[in-house]
């Protein structure tokens, strides 16, 4: 028998924690192999991929933990994951183009799109399960980004959303910290043309938390997925170290607040997963599109995780089974007590687990796939 992940969230905490709260986190191109495995033990010796070995000598190959404590630390022991491939745990994306644009349109309208096959600055025809909640729920909604397409993949001059991404400065909020922020990020060299240091996105995002107190709030960091198309797995690995810590400050913020303590779930996941072994750096399009020509395809790209952490959410660690990308966007209503798929039946089930838990351990079987 199974039932939806979160059931305990919709029995019970609908019932007594009315005003329930959401935070979904996304970590662009961020491999489950390093989530789950740590650094990868032939590209962290690799002088090619790696220029600064002081940045990361800390990440030892096979210890997750010493690269996102958080999660193995604190998600891990009180939450749910999934994702890890080695552990008959898998999360996989089903937009054929294995990109961002695509990944983030299945990740928060709960479908994939064939139409939207690339990373092209155009509005996304589909409104996502965020315009849902605050146009025909009257949820107050807040989006913080580091890439500047993140505007129109919410499609902000249909939906309204309140979302700063790329190098906007945050103009719907004025404290000091907020101009501070404003200032120093005109004066801060950027790595990227279109992606913004995460760290603005992060202290925007932060400190409109503890301002204004949405009720629902999505961040989405980008550094990671630019340091690794540039081949510098240093700065990936740093980036993501740096994700986890940021999580960690999300979480205690969070339960220092009244408003969110032991009311707020913190879904995190993904747009898209990347290659495997020397094409770590690369992802995109494995399966074959009408009208398009065969492609190369990166294997991996399809590959992707999540996390959850929040009450209700079972203290279940990894859990086996075949998730899918779409599902969290019917997740993140059902954690606020409300049904996504009725007014979206395109959208993928809420994410549900075996009524036993069945928990991947360390001496589970390994699946058919092929590992870090």
């Amino acid at each position: 028998m199974r039932y939806w992940f979160l059931c305990a969230l919709l029995c019970c905490s609908t019932m007594t924690l009315a005003g329930n709260k959401v935070v979904l986190v996304s970590l662009d191109g961020v491999r489950w192999q390093e989530v789950f495995g740590g650094s990868d033990p032939q590209l962290i010796v690799s002088p090619a991929y790696v220029k600064q070995p002081q940045l990361i000598h800390t990440y030892s190959p096979g210890h997750a933990e010493q690269l996102m404590p958080f999660l193995h630390q604190t998600v891990a022991k009180h939450g749910v994951l999934a994702g890890d491939r080695n552990k008959n745990s898998s999360v996989s994306v089903t937009n054929p183009a294995q990109v961002s644009y695509p990944g983030y349109q299945e990740l928060l309208a709960g479908f994939a799109d064939p139409k939207l096959l690339s990373n092209a600055d155009i509005p996304n025809p589909n409104p996502t399960v965020l315009e849902w909640l605050a146009t025909e729920q009257a949820r107050q909604v807040a989006v913080f980004g580091s890439w500047q397409l993140l505007p129109q993949i919410l499609n902000t001059a249909r939906s309204g959303l309140l979302v700063n991404a790329g190098f906007m400065p945050l103009q719907q909020l004025h404290t000091e910290r907020v101009q501070y922020l404003n200032e120093l990020q005109q004066k801060t060299p950027a790595s990227f043309a279109t992606v913004r240091p995460d760290i603005f996105t992060q202290e925007f995002a932060l400190e409109y938390l503890r301002q204004k107190q949405p009720d629902v709030l999505y961040i989405a960091l980008g550094e990671a997925d630019d340091f690794a198309h540039q081949q510098q797995y240093d700065r990936y690995l740093q980036a993501i170290h740096h994700h986890d810590a940021f999580l960690a400050e999300l979480w205690r913020t969070l339960q220092n607040l009244p408003a969110y303590r032991n009311q707020t779930t913190l879904l995190i996941s993904t747009d898209h997963g990347r290659g495997l072994a020397e094409q770590w750096h690369r992802h995109g399009q494995t399966a074959a599109l009408p009208g398009y020509p065969a492609p190369e395809g990166v294997p991996g790209s399809e590959q992707i995780w999540y996390a959850a952490l929040g009450p209700g959410v079972p203290a279940a660690g990894l859990v086996q089974g075949e998730f899918q990308q779409g599902q969290l966007a019917a997740t993140l209503a059902a954690s606020l007590g409300l049904d996504y798929r009725a007014a979206q039946p395109k959208a993928a089930a809420a994410l549900e687990f075996n009524s036993q838990f069945q928990l991947a351990s360390d001496t589970a079987p390994a699946a058919d796939h092929q590992g870090p």
